[in-house]
């Protein structure tokens, strides 16, 4: 069954969309990481215009994020003084990336930039990866040495969990959300480990700031996105969040299950993969109309273009309020096959 995207101005398989969707939250339960580097990859071998897999992509994590950020918030894993920065950092480097993105899509190279962007950034993490998963002994001393560097480092701020230069929350916030912007992922695969190694968070911690940056800065960069490039397609946002969201409870339930060298050999393998398929796509050309993205005529797309600040606005409270109530409902599934699987194993 085909349905129509109105900003992509291309029609889609829904089925294909969900299952899509059901994949790419699989893995990301399984794996522990955004989903975009798999999905977004994937939109534009479809079809999806490149500025409007970025753009859409950003704004689905909206409300995929909201459920987390909401639990993280009540368990008092957020530091809020670090958040202000982190978000405020992010903001900055998200309209560097998005103005980028603006002055790319108008020369033809954004497509040209985004896949070069997967496939070197993938085949570097692939590669680390896999050397990861046969290097037995850990690098102390290379470690070592890069915690001497940070604490070397000026402007020492005492925060809630703790004290560090204040170099290392604004850089981390204006890499992750430069690369919110230009790759249409979340920060977490920057923000978790680097609050981790540079700044000494407990893992639920750097979890749980991670989600209250992610949530403000794609907030932000969906506004931004919507504004700037047009590229916001609320249709294909909320049928990629409902798909995603159960994906990540059956995703989480089977990563409990396989230990975490065998996830980090999956994860290598499959950011390989896509780093290849990026590559290979750099080499494919592009139908003109995908290659340069063009106004579509839909009563969705008129009011996204001729009133882009309360399409953007809509499309934020939407994708919270649908994010939320997806969320509980997939929360709620979650706990009834974790039951089911306790019942399993009593037995």
């Amino acid at each position: 069954m085909e349905i129509y995207l109105p900003i992509a101005d291309v029609s889609v398989n829904i089925f294909f969309l969900l299952i899509l969707g059901i994949v790419v939250g699989f893995l990301s339960g399984l794996l522990g990481i955004g989903g975009g580097i798999i999905l977004n990859p994937a939109l534009i071998k479809i079809g999806i215009p490149p500025i409007v897999t970025v753009g859409t992509s950003v704004s689905q994590m909206v409300g995929a994020t909201v459920s987390g950020f909401i639990a993280h918030l009540k368990l008092k894993n957020i530091d809020l003084k670090m958040g202000y920065i982190l978000v405020g950092s992010g903001f900055l480097g998200g309209s560097i990336g998005v103005l980028l993105a603006r002055i790319l899509e108008d020369a033809g190279y954004f497509r040209t930039f985004v896949l070069s962007f997967y496939a070197f950034y993938l085949g570097f993490t692939g590669i680390t990866l896999f050397f990861d998963v046969l290097k037995k002994d850990k690098d102390i001393k290379k470690s070592s040495r890069i915690k001497k560097i940070v604490d070397s480092l000026p402007f020492k701020i005492k925060f809630q969990f703790t004290t560090v230069s204040l170099f290392v929350p604004v850089g981390i916030g204006i890499i992750a959300g430069f690369l919110a912007a230009v790759m249409g992922v979340g920060g977490g695969f920057v923000v978790i480990p680097a609050l981790m190694y540079l700044a000494g968070f407990p893992v639920q911690k750097a979890v749980g700031m991670s989600l209250f940056q992610m949530i403000f800065v794609t907030a932000f960069l969906t506004f931004f996105h919507g504004v700037v490039n047009h590229g916001v397609d609320i249709v294909l946002a909320l049928i990629l969040m409902l798909g995603s969201s159960f994906g990540a409870v059956f995703g989480a339930a089977a990563g409990q299950r396989i230990s975490k060298e065998i996830t980090k050999l999956i994860m290598a393998f499959l950011v390989t993969s896509v780093s290849i398929m990026s590559f290979y796509q750099l080499f494919t050309p592009a139908k003109k109309k995908i290659e340069t993205f063009q106004t579509a005529h839909n009563p969705i797309a008129d009011f996204a273009f001729n009133h882009p600040v309360y399409y953007s606005i809509s499309v934020i409270i939407i994708s919270l309020v649908v994010g939320f109530i997806v969320s509980t409902l997939a929360n709620r599934l979650k706990l009834l096959l974790q039951i089911y699987l306790e019942k399993r194993r009593s037995n």
